[in-house]
This record gives structure tokens, sequence and C-alpha cells, in this order.
């Protein structure tokens, strides 16, 4: 199928457009990646995507495709990979402490996500706030993590062609596929570690499951926080657990209460830093949707054996 067949498949609107198999979609998603489609097709294809919404054969090919693009390494033991590409638009970003946290606990965290956001407080601001700062390539990412159980990656190193993509929301106003796609990547093998992600809206929510257990890999999956992956501190969600080796989707976490401690006053990077190091040096409270979902975390890491277990050892350990 060429370019412009697809084009006509996907751009009839969003009552008559087909989806595409995987077989088409991984052709598509590979020549635009590879810089093999003209700016016009590019265009044309992003805002039909845009308009119908990726089917689950869809999301699959761009998938196949965006893994050969991404590095494979080798599984390590109690890994989460959280993604962070949106940013605090209202209240704090949590997801620096929600990382930084895990990795206090003993988890192995690969971070990813952008540099910064016109808009929003990024991750990476935060951390650089804090004196973290992201690896510049693949092989000083992998050795952060085998040595000190945590690395910060931007995208444009982690993934350029995906980066480029991502970079297209500034020029056309609108997000894209790609940010569907940056949630879901990971720099080690499908069955290995546990990716922690989040849907917008409540559709996405069985499409995303339904992904991972297509690819064989462990997840974690809810409703995030102004695109972020955390438990929004004021109306927290379920979290689904997606268990490739069981080929099973349960609720791990279920839908809980709102914070009751204080949270950051503002999402200003100077008051999220201060509210950050002091959950962390445990001058404050954990807010309860975060420690449910680190009690998730830590379960499905193959850190604890049972919820009651991590919980009893969390409350333990100060948290």
């Amino acid at each position: 199928m060429d370019i412009k067949q697809i084009i006509k498949e996907i751009g009839r609107g969003k009552l008559h457009a087909r989806h595409l198999d995987q077989d088409n979609a991984t052709f598509l998603y590979r020549a635009i990646l590879a810089d093999e489609v003209d700016d016009l097709s590019l265009g044309a294809i992003l805002i039909a995507l845009r308009i119908k919404g990726e089917g689950e054969e869809e999301l699959l090919g761009f998938y196949r495709a965006l893994e050969a693009f991404l590095p494979q390494w080798a599984g390590l033991t109690h890994t989460l990979i959280i993604p962070s590409y949106n940013g605090a638009r209202r209240q704090a970003n949590v997801t620096p402490l929600l990382a930084l946290l895990l990795k206090k606990l003993g988890v192995k965290v690969f971070l990813h996500g952008i540099h910064h956001d016109l808009t929003r407080v990024t991750t990476a601001e935060i951390l650089a706030a804090m004196g973290i700062f992201p690896a510049q390539d693949h092989q000083q990412a992998y050795q952060q993590i085998v040595d000190n159980g945590f690395t910060f990656m931007t995208i444009d190193k982690l993934c350029p062609p995906l980066a480029k993509q991502l970079d297209l929301r500034w020029h056309l106003g609108l997000r894209n596929s790609a940010h569907t796609l940056a949630k879901l990547i990971s720099p080690f093998t499908a069955d290995s570690g546990v990716r922690l992600t989040s849907v917008s809206h409540p559709e996405y929510l069985p499409k995303v499951t339904q992904f991972f257990l297509d690819i064989q890999a462990k997840a974690l999956v809810s409703n995030g926080c102004e695109g972020e992956v955390y438990l929004n501190p004021l109306r927290p969600s379920a979290i689904q657990y997606v268990d490739n080796e069981k080929n099973t989707i349960t609720e791990i976490v279920s839908r809980g209460l709102p914070a009751q401690t204080p949270l950051a006053e503002n999402k200003e990077i100077a008051t999220t830093v201060t509210w950050t190091q002091d959950v962390l040096d445990q001058k404050c409270p954990v807010p309860l949707p975060l420690r449910e979902q680190i009690i998730g975390c830590l379960v499905a890491c193959g850190r604890m054996t049972s919820l009651a277990e991590a919980r009893t050892w969390l409350t333990e350990q100060g948290y």
C-alpha cells in the first residue's frame, strides 16, 4: 500500500475512515520515523489519525515500527519505566517525587520525557532544580541505572525520530500519535521491567491494557493527572495491572480517597522542589493516592510479594 492509498483509507472523517491493519500501520510509521514521508502528506496523516483515533492494530503496528529505533537492553530486576511528557498545568508535578521515592525504596527507575513545554512545568525542569540532569546517551543511561538504580533520559536522546514527531505539536497546534506512543515505550526488551503509563480518556484504558497483553509486557495503567502517570491526589483512579506471565488484567489498586495531607501549594518549580524534598526526607507525609500507587509498583516490580506486605514494609520505612 502506498502513502496516498493510506491517506485515502484513514482520511475519510470520523464516521467513514478505516483503521489500518497491523502490517500497513507498521509500514506507515516506519516511513514516518525514517523521514520518508513528505511534509504535506505527513500533515494529512497526523490530522486524519487525530480525528479518527488509533485502532488497536494501528497502535500495535506503530509500536512495532518504533521498536527498531529504540535500544533493547537486557532486563534488570525490580525495574520500573516511567514516562513524563506533559508536566504540570494547574497543580504541582508529582512525577519526580514518585520516581525518586521508588528509587529510594529499592526499585530501579528508568524515567524518560521531554526537556520543556511552553505551557507547563516539566519533570526535567524540577529535576534540574534538584541537581539531577539527564543522561547524554544510551550507554550513560544504562550504566547509571545499573550503578545507581536511577536514570533520566530526554526523548531527543532516547529516540530522536520520535522526538521529532512530538515537536510537530508546536507546528500543527495538536498532539499526534507520538504522544500516545511515547508513554508506552521502554528501552528494555518487551518482557523486562514494568511500564507505568496513564490514559487521559476512559475509552483508551481497554485499548492500552490490550496493547500490553499483545506485546507481552508488564504494565500498570491508570487515569493519570494532567497527562502525567501519577494518580491525581484530589481525584485518584484505580490502577490496572497487566501481567504478561499470567496473561491477565487485574485491578491492583482500587479507586481511593483524595489526599488528606498537605500538597505543594502551587506548581512553581521552587515550591515543588521544596515539597518534594520534604516528603523524601519524611518531613511531610506521602499523599495517600501516591502511597497506594507506590505499593502497587512495589508488588508489580517484584520488590514485594503482596500488597499487604508492601503496605506494612512501607510503614516500617517511615512512609
